[in-house]
């Protein structure tokens, strides 16, 4: 009787299936601890989004850095947005009067991240809106390219319109090369600086910096598209899909906003370092430095 017990027993460790139930229990162990650590990191990562990061604060301007994919408003009081951040973390700046509580006197994509000026009152409002309109703003973007440029330096000339497909929704514009489907087509002006060449995710990219001279909707997204470099991660314009990246690498770096109430000039970090990145962008050939770029690119 207890030679056949000990035998059994002997032929249920044998089979392995001791091994599977600890191999199993020890992988629910490790997607539990996964999970544990998610909760953790949503929690921290929901307090960061709380808040907008202050770039710089005065008496007539309010300058924010903005995250990427991130609306400036919303009709839908439910959604997050610029607006509703910075109505909890900056309740003195609300405008009463104002639909959307704040001056936004520019935009940024929902997609794109960096530099966001609020005027603070009706007349800094008022003098900034000039300064756009009269094209003396000048804006510095840095962007990831798809591919590997063959130029160094380059001006786009594309006329860019409505484009009739999405005329109601306002989600696609496109170049006066789409003839048939571009409505009201004004000139557009971009100028192209090439930073770095190198590899993201083991794909040749190249890294620029970017000014535009106009101010047209998606104007740089849709400029570098069309010259065969789309965006990385701009799934709007892109040719072929691609949902790997974690977002869209456009980031407003750099504005200057010449004016008689205050004059502005503000950069940000550059976010699309290989640390920053964490190593997935790889620079194998640096071809401009940002140090020299903005005298580089106002030049030509």
């Amino acid at each position: 009787m207890i030679d056949e017990i000990v035998e059994r027993i002997v032929q249920f460790f044998s089979t392995g299936l001791v091994e599977k139930i600890i191999k199993a229990f020890l992988v629910l162990c490790d997607r539990f601890v996964n999970f544990i650590l998610s909760l953790c990191e949503g929690n921290n990562y929901k307090k960061k989004d709380e808040t907008v990061d202050v770039l710089y604060t005065s008496g007539n301007f309010l300058v924010i850095n903005k995250k990427h994919d991130l609306l400036i408003n919303s009709n839908d009081t439910k959604k997050k947005t610029v607006q509703t951040i910075m109505r909890k973390q900056f309740p003195e700046y609300v405008q009463d009067n104002l639909t959307h509580d704040f001056y936004f006197a520019h935009r940024l994509d929902f997609a794109t991240s960096g530099i966001l000026c609020i005027p603070l009152n009706k007349n800094a409002c008022k003098e900034v809106c000039q300064v756009f309109e009269e094209q003396r703003a000048r804006k510095y973007y840095l962007a990831l390219l798809r591919g590997h440029t063959d130029f160094d330096e380059e001006v786009i000339d594309i006329a860019i319109g409505e484009d009739v497909r999405f005329k109601d929704t306002s989600k696609k514009m496109c170049t006066i090369l789409e003839d048939e489907l571009c409505q009201n087509p004004r000139r557009s002006i971009t100028k192209v600086l090439v930073l770095d060449r190198g590899y993201y995710n083991g794909k040749p990219v190249t890294k620029v910096l970017l000014r535009p001279i106009t101010g047209r909707r998606h104007q740089l997204r849709l400029h570098c598209s069309q010259i065969g470099h789309v965006i990385v991660g701009d799934y709007t314009y892109s040719l072929k899909i691609d949902t790997s990246p974690p977002r869209m690498f456009l980031h407003a770096f750099r504005l200057v906003l010449p004016n008689t109430i205050e004059n502005l000039d503000i950069q940000t970090d550059d976010p699309f370092t290989e640390k920053a990145l964490k190593y997935k962008w790889k620079v194998v050939e640096q071809v401009n430095s940002i140090a020299n770029a903005f005298d580089i690119i106002d030049s030509f």
